[in-house]
């Protein structure tokens, strides 16, 4: 076995040139990474592709979202193992060691995640705490950075492609588990998580506009998924109502950016509702 042989790392970035040479200088150059540049900037190719010799950049027909970009880049994966990490982590020096050495002891598992530091898990979110020593089952982790199984998760299914952003590890982690195939939080993993940082800051208000459209559609496209109609409907009807009151307001005192977050959250939901596909793409046409 070999860490060096049996890894691939994959990172989605979306203008995102400033920021993912930090996660990439954390990693040692004889590992392969695949970054999947969402924004069809060619200048980010050709740069980390000239500076890391151990990169190799795909850009893809289209914006994918993020799960959709995992989905790029497992697919073009012959290792054993891969993991999927935000352009806003910083793994330490012990990170992929540890999920590595951690893969091949417990075998039957389908994804594995590293402890984020500062993050603190509700209770409903453990399955069963201390499986192994520091080694626990999960229902959920953040989705900032998982150890793929490749074997297993292929046979699973990838992200759902109908999601572009949020809840897309929700329901490949349902799907793991209804197949009896565990995912694991590794305590001796540590990683460290910026978060809503994986971006220029120069796009902040329409990235927000965008994550505010997704989180509704995707919640509604979840719930109704997995549990069915009347769910979906309990899970976001009283943010509809609280959208559209928080867009009126903001639209008589004429704060322009606060109405269009709430705009584009009462049009999450109200797309989710009819049954149209997450169709919302962020307003930015270059750097």
């Amino acid at each position: 076995m070999s860490l060096n042989k049996d890894l691939t790392i994959i990172f989605v970035s979306y203008y995102s040139k400033k920021l993912i040479e930090k996660p990439l200088e954390k990693i040692n150059n004889d590992i392969k990474v695949l970054v999947v540049e969402n924004s069809a900037d060619l200048t980010v190719k050709q740069d980390l592709e000239s500076k890391y010799p151990n990169v190799k950049v795909i850009i893809p027909k289209e914006n994918t979202g993020n799960g959709g970009g995992i989905n790029v880049g497992l697919n073009l994966v012959n290792t054993k193992y891969a993991f999927y990490l935000d352009i806003d982590t910083l793994p330490d020096n012990t990170t992929i060691s540890e999920l590595y050495a951690y893969a091949n002891k417990i075998k039957n598992f389908s994804i594995l995640g590293p402890s984020v530091n500062g993050f603190k898990y509700k209770e409903e979110f453990y399955n069963k705490k201390n499986t192994m020593n520091k080694v626990h089952s999960m229902n959920f982790m953040t989705g900032c950075a998982l150890f793929f199984n490749m074997e297993v998760i292929k046979k699973i299914g990838f992200f759902d492609q109908n999601i572009f952003l949020y809840y897309e590890e929700n329901d490949l982690y349902l799907r793991c588990l209804r197949q009896n195939k565990p995912i694991y939080l590794i305590d001796d993993a540590k990683i460290d998580h910026l978060g809503n940082s994986s971006s220029d800051k120069k796009f902040k208000h329409e990235i927000e506009v965008n994550r505010n459209w997704h989180l509704m559609w995707s919640t509604f496209y979840f719930h109704k998924k997995h549990y069915g109609l009347i769910k979906a409907y309990e899970k976001t009807l009283f943010k509809f109502l609280s959208a559209i009151a928080k867009f009126l307001f903001y639209s008589l005192i004429n704060q322009k950016e606060k109405r269009l977050i709430y705009f584009s959250r009462i049009s999450g939901i109200f797309n989710a509702m009819l049954g149209k596909k997450s169709w919302y793409r962020p307003k930015i046409n270059k750097l």
